[in-house]
C-alpha cells in the first residue's frame, strides 16, 4: 500500500486561508482511503489555524462507494472546526457521483477547480 505522501497532500492559499487538502491518485482504493481518513483525523489540531478547507479530488477518475463514505467522514469532521468545507473534482467525477449519491450535494460545494472554490469563500467572507 501508498504511504501518506504518495496519496494525499496539504497546500495552504495565505488569502483567504484556505488549507487545501490534495488526493493524488487517479484510482483510491479503500485501505488508502482509510489511510487518508486516519491523516486527516489526526492532523485536526494542526488544522485549527487555517479558516477554510478544501478538499480536491480533482485527479481522482474513478473510486467506490466505500472510498466516498470515507472521504465524506473526513469533510463532515472538518465542519466542525472550519468556515467553509468544499470539494474541487472534475466535471466527469462529479456526474458519476451525483448520479450514486446525490444526497452528499445538499451539504457541500463542489467546484472544478481551486481557484473557483478560492474565489467563492473570498466572495462570502
Amino acid at each position: 500500500m501508498a504511504a501518506i505522501g504518495e496519496l494525499f497532500e496539504y497546500k495552504h492559499v495565505p488569502d483567504p486561508d484556505v488549507l487545501v487538502g490534495i488526493i493524488k491518485k487517479s484510482v483510491i482504493e479503500r485501505e488508502e482511503a482509510d489511510v487518508i481518513l486516519d491523516y486527516i483525523l489526526n492532523e485536526t489540531e494542526k488544522l485549527f489555524t487555517f479558516d477554510n478547507y478544501i478538499l480536491d479530488v480533482s485527479k481522482v477518475e474513478q473510486i467506490n462507494a466505500g472510498v466516498v463514505g470515507i472521504l465524506m467522514k473526513s469533510l463532515n469532521h472538518l465542519k466542525k472546526y472550519k468556515g467553509y468545507v468544499i470539494l474541487v473534482m472534475s466535471e466527469s467525477f462529479l456526474q458519476k457521483i451525483m448520479l450514486q449519491h446525490p444526497e452528499m450535494f445538499d451539504f457541500y460545494a463542489v467546484f472544478h477547480s481551486i481557484e473557483d472554490a478560492v474565489t467563492y469563500i473570498q466572495r462570502h467572507k
